[in-house]
């Protein structure tokens, strides 16, 4: 939804909401002093390293470096936009969304009754192909599914449908007083040549439900795979239908998890496949809706449970989006393991010929992600030549230098040295080398005395020292001292310091994302994510020297502006006084130089 808000209005929101509060609906908080912990939504980890300060209003993960405020933490977690969040904030909170003018008012009622007329017309639709699988028109439709063995209770339980022509959808559904647009905002039907018709005619229908439990659009399969047209067909993007967004099986899911509290998600690719699985006692079966898994995917997923089993085809393909998906899911803070089909199988083939018993067996052997790679790895690489392996054990150790400790890293060590026939402590080695490699990268040096003869370093560094410092309120932070900043976000960042002061008004953090865009003023963000060292002294001094380094800058300016009045000047009691003035302003600026380059 586009609109300006009324000025002051996020910060009322953003006021009234409890960020743990709501943070606890996702997460388990552990507070020590003022601060909230919790293992981090966005990236994988064993130790909370996500880090909640209520007062200021912001997140920060010492682990992926995320961070936001309440409503960067709404929309990554619930994969909405700016807006979005904001209207899902203020109905948490009971608050209706203020906009700036009557204008933006009515332009926001006008998308959200069009919203509400594109759902009402989608759930009608679903409704009017459920009622036509029954019908004899759709005899090939009832003969699929009963080759497929699609029982009765999936047929209910997923409302499948059946659409038998290109007209009949829109006759229907003009009768119940939708007019063509709204039916084309919601992807219902389609236009060509002028001529309007069933986006999914003469297919079996599913319809596609969000988090809400509300129909966002439908997928629809062929009947007759002698034609040469794409097996499935989907609702293309609407104001409602993202396909990066759309999960089958979320609705059954999520009905099913009420009764059943599970913790685990199983991900298969095919809707035939997550019919089955619920057919056969796995009601926590999911499929990402025509197209590969996306990081929206992953979040929602996240939202559901905690543990995902991937179960994807036992085929070429299959293995390829696994590899693909698993650190989609894993970077978005699910743990991970793989159910590993047959060559050639996919969970519909598996379960009508082996039965749930097996199937469950496959679950409890579940492969753990490294193991699976590198078992995937060692099969591709076929080791039938010594450059074969040594290929093989340089992707390998690529691949466990992506674990967080030299120890977890040497668990797969016999692992890799069984695939590639060498001994283990040729393996060994090359992690030891490998992990100690990446340990020799430093943090960059951070005293200023060390950078002090490049000044335009220095300069850049003492801002960043001084606004950290500032806007996380260290205690020896000096009042009254006079600042210039070159640099245009730290200009208008501090401005909003001193208005806040002037004002007697709070600074919180959390104020910076009302006025920046984090994700591209990478500059303020640096700030708000700052690494401060573990010891305050050493803090303050830096902080102290810093002060020396702005303020050598802003004698430059000052001695450059003074320059250019001396040299238009005309009187010459006029161009004394400014002459004493350069000198004295010089002789200060030479004296903190030289203090920094001894």
């Amino acid at each position: 939804m586009e609109g300006k808000l009324k000025d002051g209005f996020v910060a009322d929101l953003k006021s009234r909401c409890s960020f743990t509060q709501i943070a606890s609906k996702y997460l388990e908080l552990t507070k020590k002093g003022r601060t909230y912990w919790a293992r981090c939504p966005f990236h994988y980890e064993k130790t909370p390293s996500f880090s909640i300060d209520e007062f200021e209003g912001f997140y920060h993960c010492f682990g992926c470096g995320e961070s936001g405020d309440i409503i960067t933490f709404i929309k990554k977690m619930e994969g909405l936009s700016f807006m979005e969040a904001v209207e899902f904030l203020a109905k948490s909170v009971g608050m209706e969304v203020q906009y700036d003018s009557e204008a933006d008012m009515a332009t926001i009622a006008k998308q959200n009754q069009q919203k509400k007329q594109v759902l009402k017309a989608l759930y009608d639709a679903k409704e009017f192909y459920k009622a036509q699988i029954y019908e004899k028109t759709a005899i090939k439709a009832q003969q699929y599914l009963k080759d497929r063995k699609i029982n009765k209770s999936s047929l209910e339980n997923f409302e499948i449908g059946y659409s038998p022509n290109f007209q009949l959808i829109l006759n229907k559904l003009k009768a119940l007083g939708y007019d063509n647009d709204t039916l084309l905002q919601a992807g219902i039907i389609s236009e060509s040549k002028g001529k309007l018709f069933d986006a999914v005619a003469e297919r079996l229908v599913f319809p596609i439900y969000n988090t809400y439990g509300e129909v966002i659009g439908f997928s629809g399969r062929i009947l007759d795979n002698e034609l040469d047209v794409a097996k499935y067909k989907n609702t293309r993007q609407t104001i409602v239908f993202d396909k990066s967004k759309a999960i089958f099986g979320l609705k059954q899911v999520m009905d099913a998890k009420r009764a059943q509290h599970f913790n685990t998600l199983i991900l298969a690719e095919g809707q035939i496949d997550i019919i089955m699985l619920h057919q056969f006692g796995f009601q926590n079966a999911v499929a990402t809706q025509g197209t590969a898994l996306t990081e929206q995917h992953a979040r929602i997923l996240k939202k559901v449970c905690d543990n995902v089993l991937v179960c994807y085809d036992g085929d070429t393909a299959g293995h390829k989006a696994t590899f693909r998906a698993l650190d989609i899911l894993q970077g978005v803070g699910l743990q991970v393991k793989i159910i590993n089909l047959p060559a050639g199988q996919d969970p519909d083939e598996f379960l009508k010929t082996n039965g749930s018993e097996a199937f469950q067996k496959l679950i409890e052997n579940a492969e753990e992600v490294m193991d699976y790679k590198l078992r995937t790895l060692a099969e591709q690489s076929k080791m039938t030549s010594n450059e074969s392996r040594s290929q093989f054990l340089k992707k390998a150790i690529d691949l466990l230098k992506t674990l967080p400790t030299l120890a977890e890293a040497d668990v797969y060590v016999n692992s890799i040295a069984k695939y590639a026939n060498v001994a283990n402590n040729v393996v060994r080695e090359s992690l030891n080398s490998a992990m100690s490699t990446l340990k020799k990268v430093k943090e960059p040096k951070r005293e200023l005395s060390q950078i002090a003869q490049n000044f335009s370093d220095a300069y850049q560094k003492a801002d960043k020292i001084i606004l950290a410092s500032i806007i996380h309120k260290k205690p020896y932070i000096l009042d009254n001292v006079n600042l210039s900043f070159v640099n245009t976000n730290y200009q208008r960042l501090y401005a909003l310091l001193l208005s806040k002061k002037d004002k007697g008004q709070e600074f919180r953090i959390s104020d910076l994302y009302d006025i920046f865009n984090l994700e591209e003023d990478k500059d303020i963000a640096e700030l708000v994510n700052y690494k401060f060292s573990a010891s305050e002294e050493l803090d303050k001094q830096e902080y102290l020297n810093s002060l020396d380094v702005n303020r050598m800058r802003g004698l430059e300016i000052e001695i450059k502006d003074l320059e250019t009045l001396y040299k238009n000047a005309v009187d010459l009691s006029k161009k004394t006084e400014l002459l004493t003035k350069i000198g004295n302003l010089s002789k200060e600026l030479t004296n903190l130089k030289t203090s920094f380059v001894k």
